[in-house]
């Protein structure tokens, strides 16, 4: 069995379509269970998500509060709660593709020392594309897409959005680090990064599943500066909470590297204004500067 794992915070609004998503799967409900976890909504999702089970009596699905606030504690919850062998995250602004558990319980089926998978993720636009969008941005709307090449992750790793695991894998190397990930309303991440490399570190295979994919939805306030600027400020305090967890060499490491990003980063700017793409020139640099900001200066 595959188990479904929802951490949610007030999005009640966009639970319909994940949950209209999960019952257009291809495989048999028997294989699937769905695992809820409330993370302190304020809005009607308990409403949303008891009346769900109402309705679909013939779905195990199971549903809980979890009053620690923060991403992390949400899915190690739902690590907690789940039945199935096979755990999939699902983020509530997101739906599935309608063979996704198919995809990803056929991989697991076929290479059976694999413990960790990630899957591409597509970008569907509520209202508009930005006028600033390009590749190079485009991650911090939930944009993944390696390729169509099935094969072990290397120098990239998986996202939130689209990653399943064996259970067994969290009871030998532990659950998401509770210090990193979203809060509230503040938008830290880095929780899928830390928990990778902690995995790889142990010796564990991951690999990149291009046919198991997943759609981010994109409404109109996260293609604005101010969405951009807190996603960009919370990825930089973020590498800063991850690094200097491990060492401060690793944090001067990290700094360097987002030193040298600029030089790029200038350069993709310039190409972009001289082929008359202001609104991409301008967000690149924009971006640039907030993350440096968020993981150079001490927020303590």
């Amino acid at each position: 069995m595959i188990s479904a794992i929802i951490s949610t915070y007030n999005r009640a609004n966009y639970l319909p379509g994940l949950f209209e998503s999960i019952l257009s799967q291809t495989v048999n409900k028997k294989e699937y269970e769905i695992v809820i976890v409330n993370n302190n909504s304020t809005d009607n999702t308990e409403e949303i998500c008891k009346q769900f089970m109402v309705d679909h009596p013939g779905i195990s699905c199971s549903y809980c509060v979890e009053i620690r606030q923060g991403l992390s504690y949400g899915r190690n919850r739902g690590i907690k709660e789940s039945k199935g062998e096979i755990l999939t995250f699902l983020d509530d602004d997101a739906v599935i593709a309608p063979d996704f558990f198919e995809k990803t319980i056929s991989f697991f089926e076929l290479k059976p020392y694999v413990n960790a998978i990630g899957g591409k993720i597509l970008l569907q636009y509520m209202e508009e594309k930005p006028t600033w969008y390009n590749p190079f941005i485009a991650p911090i709307l939930g944009y993944f897409n390696p390729g169509n090449k099935t094969e072990i992750f290397k120098r990239n790793f998986f996202r939130g959005s689209n990653m399943s695991f064996r259970k067994k894998i969290f009871g030998k190397l532990g659950d998401f680090d509770v210090r990193l990930g979203r809060s509230g309303k503040n938008l830290y991440g880095s929780e899928e990064k830390e928990l990778f490399y902690r995995f790889k570190n142990a010796g564990e295979e991951m690999w990149y599943v291009p046919e198991a994919v997943v759609f981010h939805l994109v409404p109109i306030e996260r293609t604005k500066d101010e969405f951009v600027r807190r996603q960009a400020l919370g990825i930089g305090k973020s590498e800063r909470v991850r690094s200097l967890a491990q060492s401060k060499i690793k944090f001067y490491i990290s700094s360097i590297k987002e030193l040298m990003k600029w030089g790029a980063s200038i350069l993709i700017s310039i190409y972009y204004l001289i082929t008359l793409k202001p609104a991409s020139s301008r967000i690149i640099l924009k971006f640039r500067g907030w993350v440096s900001q968020g993981l150079l200066l001490n927020h303590d």
